[in-house]
């Protein structure tokens, strides 16, 4: 009853951050595609998930991340500037329900729309519109105590303190997003690719995940806004997200070949569906593969199945200008 009363209890502090989804005037004007709206619909969301899932990780009650984003834009919409205050709890299902260290990934973001895409040769082999973004993010623990589990002298032994042993990383990231509205089957769709690189400079790690952590990371994601099934934007799949997204890792990994495609790949596929009954929130399922990305938990590799709740925390109707095709 307790596990059951905590999800319940942070389920409802979710919905009350929740805002209306992309999914309520993501394509309002025919000829016209959101500029905005699409890049809060990209970033992290705020979500819960029920307990761990079927896979590897620990007995959990939840994990849970409070994505909160604060914008500044220009008036003309080809601009923005994000600060997202990233938070991921992992709560244990143990006696009282013990989070051994937050995960704090505090990121800030430039996006500057493409004008010159539209009409390029990029336009005509990939999507209609694009907008390049650079990111600079901080990852840690907020611990102090030793990297290693220390032995009765005080010396570091070989397993890693991974209930309060100190993380922390530094990263730089550029990536570039293509979008296009569609039609088909009389619903209005948006499909977005994007293609990310990574880089964590060494001399901001900590120098005992130097050889661990693997330096470099690229990302490519698919993601599709109302799945054209059906044959109204009232159907189950014309309220639904599908994302696709894959990584690989690079750099020194503990010793791992650089071709080791269990420790380096990053695969992840979620389907969200947005209720009627509920439009600011999404149920979602999920499997992960990958690096765990729960701070000094990174020499596990996930193999998970999940389920839980996610939410949009901003209200796309407030956003009125849109990009002419």
């Amino acid at each position: 009853m307790k596990k059951f009363l905590l999800i319940v209890l942070l389920a409802c502090s979710l919905m009350a951050k929740g805002q209306d989804s992309i999914l309520s005037d993501s394509t309002q004007t025919k000829g016209q595609t959101v500029f905005l709206p699409l890049i809060y619909a990209d970033r992290k969301l705020t979500y819960l998930t029920f307990f761990q899932g079927v896979g590897n990780l620990p007995p959990l009650i939840t994990e849970a991340r409070f994505s909160g984003s604060y914008f500044l834009k220009k008036s003309a919409v080809n601009w923005a500037l994000e600060l997202n205050l990233n938070l991921t709890l992992r709560i244990h299902d143990k006696y009282s329900f013990p989070i051994y260290a937050p995960s704090y990934n505090p990121v800030v973001t430039y996006y500057r729309e493409l004008k010159e895409w539209d009409n390029s040769f990029f336009s005509r082999v990939l999507f209609d519109h694009a907008y390049w973004e650079v990111s600079a993010g901080h990852h840690s623990n907020g611990q102090h105590d030793p990297f290693y589990v220390q032995d009765s002298l005080g010396n570091d032994t070989d397993e890693i303190n991974i209930e309060d042993g100190s993380f922390s990383v530094e990263y730089l990231e550029a990536g570039i997003s293509t979008f296009k509205n569609r039609k088909r089957n009389n619903i209005d769709y948006i499909s977005n690719l994007k293609f990310g690189f990574r880089i964590y400079p060494t001399k901001w790690y900590l120098p005992e995940i130097e050889d661990l952590y693997g330096s470099y990371r690229t990302f490519a994601t698919y993601n599709i806004y109302r799945i054209p099934i059906g044959q109204s934007k009232t159907s189950f799949f014309a309220r639904s997200r599908l994302k696709l997204h894959s990584g690989w890792i690079f750099g020194d990994m503990n010793g791992n070949s650089p071709a080791d495609v269990s420790k380096r790949l990053i695969t992840e596929f979620t389907y969200y569906y947005y209720p009627e009954w509920l439009a600011e929130i999404s149920f979602f399922a999920q499997y992960y593969h990958g690096q765990d990305y729960y701070n000094i938990n990174f020499m596990r590799t996930m193999d998970v199945f999940r389920l839980g709740i996610a939410t949009n925390p901003l209200n796309f109707k407030d956003f009125k200008k849109y990009l002419k095709d």
